[in-house]
């Protein structure tokens, strides 16, 4: 999943597209608080009832959030470095929204 911070968060994509990630506006405002007010690019990491989430944030020029939600019992170091790589492919490919066509191969990598 991946959100944008303009004067309010708005999703730009998720994949896979038809799944409820049980991601509330207050969860997202609480890692945009994680990420602090330095706008610095970089990962947090943040468990809210039966999920696990990680965030890679751009930074504030591109001022993108890179979310992967995962599983209570999964682990989110085992992630961390895969969702770095792929917010990377993300950000490379945002003119026009170029990512969009890529999540379902961005998402297969992350899983296996």
């Amino acid at each position: 999943m991946k959100w944008e911070e303009r004067s309010a968060l708005v999703k730009i994509a998720q994949y896979p597209q038809n799944k409820d990630l049980h991601v509330t506006e207050r969860t997202l405002i609480h890692l945009l608080n994680l990420h602090g007010f330095s706008k610095k690019p970089g990962m947090t990491t943040l468990t809210v009832k039966d999920v696990n989430i990680i965030t890679y944030y751009s930074g504030k020029k591109l001022n993108y959030y890179i979310i992967l939600v995962l599983k209570m019992l999964e682990n989110v170091e085992d992630f961390e470095h895969k969702l770095e790589e792929i917010a990377v492919k993300i950000l490379e490919n945002t003119e026009n929204l170029a990512y969009k066509d890529m999540l379902s191969k961005l998402y297969e990598k992350i899983i296996i």
